[in-house]
């Protein structure tokens, strides 16, 4: 008995000397790791995603009516939606504007069965909902005084509206007071879809008078709902699953920012269904793999520095993306210039204009600038878009800007075209090794173009920081064989056709992989990508042939800034993710 408490005891001061060891040890270990914390925390943006969007339906159409033969009434209350209750109808239901004035009774009443059995005993009542599952009772032709008069009611049981919405149905009007913003849903349906002038939408339709006058259909629906209606509007369905997943990712984040920018506060509701904010046609367009993009990248945003950006895009580069200062005006750091050397069946134009025609159309706009002898394109950006553009004629010279060429000649798909074979878009393509981890190609084009060619120096430096083409006259310099280590092949380089525009895309299955230099243990695999460099004009290139015939063709279809969706659709069949098809995109960005 005495050795074996003994023999305990020892034990356990051995196994308390063991705890403490154990418990030193462990405390150091959870220092580091919180050490190691405080460096590598990953920053988490506290930007809170809107419950409910609402979407002004443009496009649906003057007269409205909801095929749905039950709906629920009801109001978003701090954005929470709360019904009023439900009506049934077996025509559906149209919305009208109710002009003129209305005197209101502001004794409410719990639902509109009770508020319909007081107003049959008034001539002219209607029954209005009002919001918080409550109805009043709106008399139309008359002011509030007049109301007051009538049903000898004390001043403050009584007021004046205006700028009424009716809704209609079998011969029965229920009148909506402009004092909520009500909302009519499915009742009947498991998925929730309403059919409004026979388009299906998800959420709810809410019929809004902006500034007192025409109706406008509002969805109000949540953000993924949205997208779904958006995706298939904004890119093919068909295109490989991670290009789908970044039009995803770079859809809600131009949602959101349009929705900060407060694009269509003023019309009583967030973004419209048009191409000003994102084509959007609701239930109808949905496709099931634009769905699954939408559902394998739920919530996540694309961030700069915390915020999220104005995540641009558009159809085709022709080869290069641009700097956003060269396509608007405000330059945004994440919206840089980068090639895109991915990008699939480019698009091409052509569109021609005679001396004559030039003439007619400069002086129909009121530039009366004589007979047009020349087309001079005096301005280049580094990505190949004209910058400026010059109409000459014998009583003077028009100057179309940046932001007025497309326009001002009849819609141009893009900015990077020539005139007559002369001007932007000459292109030349140099070879480069990039890393098989996918980490996407990262260019800065040089702010002043050379007529020299300089050779890189082994600083891992970008081949379009070194090789911006500096004139669109013949280059004659000598290039000799450089090689640098693990970054760039080992290749002579030869001299651009600086006057031909490519018409596709080199075929990236088929370029040589016997050129890059050899893997070692210390050297990670790589393979040789094609780079597009622009062959940037330094001075005004006159595009007259003597025909008098402007021939203009170009590349690319969009403005140009942020993500190329050929491009994108290019990475994702070279087996590049989404995440890094948008870190290609859009320039030192965070997406979660």
């Amino acid at each position: 008995m005495f050795f074996g408490i003994i023999f305990y005891n020892d034990n356990a001061r051995i196994q308390m000397r063991r705890i403490r060891r154990n418990m030193k040890h462990l405390q150091k270990l959870l220092f580091v790791i919180a050490i190691l914390c405080s460096i590598w925390t990953i920053p988490a943006f506290a930007y809170t995603m809107p419950e409910t969007i609402h979407i002004g339906l443009s496009n649906i159409g003057s007269a409205i009516t909801l095929s749905n033969k039950t709906i629920t009434i009801g109001a978003e209350e701090n954005g929470v939606y709360i019904s009023g209750g439900i009506l049934q109808s077996d025509k559906g239901f149209t919305f009208a504007a109710g002009n003129g004035t209305y005197g209101a009774i502001t004794q409410y009443y719990d639902s509109y069965e009770a508020a319909k059995q007081q107003a049959n005993t008034i001539k002219n009542a209607l029954p209005a909902y009002t919001g918080g599952g409550k109805w009043q009772l709106y008399v139309s032709g008359m002011t509030g005084d007049q109301l007051r008069q009538k049903t000898g009611l004390p001043t403050e049981n009584v007021a004046s509206v205006s700028n009424m919405i009716l809704i209609q149905s079998n011969g029965k009007t229920i009148a909506l007071t402009n004092l909520i913003t009500p909302q009519f849903g499915a009742a009947n349906s498991d998925d929730s879809i309403i059919t409004i002038n026979n388009k299906q939408y998800r959420g709810k339709i809410q019929p809004t008078r902006v500034k007192g006058g025409n109706i406008v259909p509002v969805n109000a629906v949540s953000i993924e709902d949205y997208l779904y209606g958006v995706i298939p509007c904004e890119m093919s369905p068909s295109y490989a699953a991670e290009a789908l997943k970044a039009q995803a990712v770079a859809a809600r984040t131009y949602a959101v920012k349009k929705i900060e920018m407060k694009a269509h506060t003023e019309k009583g509701y967030d973004l419209c269904d048009g191409t000003h904010c994102q084509a959007y046609k609701g239930k109808e367009a949905e496709h099931p793999e634009t769905n699954s993009a939408v559902d394998a990248t739920k919530g996540l945003l694309i961030y700069y520095q915390g915020e999220p950006i104005e995540s641009v895009f558009f159809a085709s580069s022709g080869g290069y993306t641009e700097n956003s200062e060269d396509i608007w005006t405000a330059p945004l750091p994440y919206l840089k210039a980068v090639p895109d050397v991915y990008e699939v069946d480019t698009n091409t134009w052509k569109k021609q204009f005679t001396a004559a025609q030039l003439t007619n159309l400069t002086s129909a706009k009121g530039d009366n600038i004589g007979q047009v002898t020349d087309l001079v394109i005096s301005k280049i950006s580094l990505g190949g878009r004209v910058q400026e553009l010059k109409i000459v004629g014998t009583k003077g010279t028009k100057v179309l800007t940046k932001l007025q060429i497309c326009s001002y000649l009849s819609g141009l798909p893009t900015k990077m075209f020539t005139i007559n074979g002369k001007g932007s878009g000459a292109k030349t393509t140099v070879s480069m090794n990039v890393a098989q981890s996918a980490t996407p190609i990262t260019t800065t084009p040089v702010t002043t173009p050379s007529q020299n060619i300089p050779v890189p120096s082994n600083t891992g430096d970008s081949i379009a920081d070194n090789y911006v083409i500096g004139s669109d006259a013949p280059l004659t310099t000598d290039l000799e064989p450089f090689s640098v280590e693990t970054n760039y092949v080992t290749n002579n380089i030869p001299l651009p056709d600086i006057n031909r525009i490519p018409a596709t895309l080199p075929d990236f299955t088929t370029t040589p992989t016997t050129q890059n230099p050899p893997v070692t243990e210390n050297t990670p695999a790589t393979k040789v990508e094609n780079v597009t460099v622009t062959a940037a004009s330094t001075g005004a290139i006159s595009t007259n042939n003597g025909t008098g015939v402007f021939t203009i063709e170009g590349k690319g279809n969009g403005h140009g800034a942020g993500m190329s969706q050929k491009g994108a659709q290019g990475m994702a069949l070279q087996g590049n993710d989404f995440l890094t098809i948008l870190h290609h995109y859009y320039t030192n960005v965070t997406i979660q």
